[in-house]
C-alpha cells in the first residue's frame, strides 16, 4: 500500500492558531473570581469576630491565668490572621480591574496571588492559633480546681490535641483542593492564548 493518504495530508497541513477566549468572558471571569474572594474573605472576617468574641469573654469570665494567657493568644492569632489575609489574599477593587492594562495578566496575576496565598496557608493561617491552643488546652486540662487524676488530664489534653490537629489537617487539605482548581484555572487561562486586546 502507498504511504500517500491524501487525508492525513490535508489535516496535517491545515492552519491551527492558537484559541483566543473573548475579552468579555475573561472579564466575566475576572469579576466572578474577585466577588467570590471578597465573599469568602467577609466569612472569614466574620470568623475571626465570633473567634474574638468567644475567647475574650472566656478569659473574662474564667479566673484561671494560664486559660486566660491562652484565650488572649488565640485572639492574637485571629487578629494576624485577618492582617494577612488583606495583605496577602484581599479581593481586587473593580477600580484596580478597570486601570489594567490587559485583563488576560491582570486575571492570571490575580489567580496567582490567591494560589500562592492558599498554598501558604498551614503558615500564616494554622500556625498563628497553635500557641495559643496549646496553652489554651493546658491550662483547661491541668486546671487546679480540676479533680481527675493526673493520667485522666493527659490523655483529655491529648484527645482535645488531636481534635484541633485533625481541624486543622481539614483546612490545610480544603486548601490544598483550592490550590488544585486555581491551577486548572490557570493553565486554561494559558492555554487560552498569549496575544490579548489592551483593555481600554
Amino acid at each position: 500500500m502507498s504511504d500517500h493518504d491524501p487525508l492525513r495530508d490535508l489535516w496535517a497541513g491545515q492552519e491551527t492558531g492558537n484559541f483566543v477566549m473573548p475579552l468579555e468572558d475573561v472579564r466575566r471571569k475576572a469579576r466572578d473570581f474577585q466577588k467570590t474572594i471578597l465573599r469568602r474573605n467577609m466569612t472569614e472576617y466574620a470568623a475571626a469576630a465570633l473567634v474574638i468574641a468567644l475567647f475574650g469573654w472566656t478569659a473574662i469570665t474564667v479566673p484561671e491565668p494560664i486559660v486566660r494567657a491562652g484565650c488572649f493568644l488565640i485572639i492574637f492569632g485571629a487578629l494576624y490572621v485577618c492582617w494577612k489575609l488583606y495583605g496577602l489574599a484581599r479581593s481586587a477593587s473593580g477600580a484596580e480591574m478597570d486601570a489594567a492594562q490587559n485583563l488576560m495578566t491582570f486575571h492570571r496575576a490575580e489567580l496567582l496571588r490567591q494560589r500562592a496565598a492558599l498554598a501558604s496557608v498551614w503558615r500564616w493561617y494554622l500556625l498563628p492559633f497553635v500557641p495559643g491552643m496549646a496553652v489554651f488546652l493546658g491550662g483547661v486540662s491541668f486546671a487546679p480546681d480540676n479533680p481527675a487524676p493526673l493520667a485522666v488530664k493527659l490523655v483529655i489534653l491529648l484527645f482535645a490535641a488531636m481534635l484541633v490537629a485533625a481541624l486543622f489537617y481539614g483546612v490545610w487539605w480544603l486548601n490544598q483542593r483550592a490550590v488544585k482548581a486555581l491551577d486548572g484555572e490557570i493553565a486554561a487561562l494559558e492555554g487560552a492564548g498569549e496575544d490579548w486586546p489592551v483593555d481600554s
